[in-house]
């Protein structure tokens, strides 16, 4: 069974709502000056992952989408990694378990076919 083009669009329009999410959780941590190392890098997995899962809607043969889709895979799990284990106060508790969530159910929507 092959991804259907339209189930990869839906699935790109919440990974850019991902993107964007994470990009206004880092500039609110930033402006409560508790950006960091790591903060930066979850913006970077979060862009790298709607970079990666965007080249797999354009991909060109289904291979390219494979690969693409395995890369957007490890990228969201590595997100979600960090994220778990990223400390913050408790005032920004919410916007971190909404992007846990988000990103998890970005995860587990994307089927690789082999």
């Amino acid at each position: 069974m092959q991804t259907k083009i339209t189930d990869l669009q839906d699935i790109e329009l919440k990974a850019y709502a991902f993107s964007i999410n994470m990009f206004s959780f880092v500039k609110t941590l930033e402006k409560a000056g508790k950006a960091d190392n790591t903060t930066t890098y979850l913006l970077n997995l979060a862009n790298s992952f709607y970079t990666n899962y965007l080249a797999a809607v354009d991909a060109k043969s289904e291979y390219e989408r494979k690969v693409f889709l395995e890369e957007s895979k490890n990228i969201a799990e590595e997100c979600l990694s960090v994220l778990q284990s990223f400390e913050t106060e408790n005032k920004f508790l919410n916007e971190k378990v909404d992007l846990i969530i988000e990103i998890a159910e970005l995860n587990k929507n994307i089927e690789i076919n082999e």
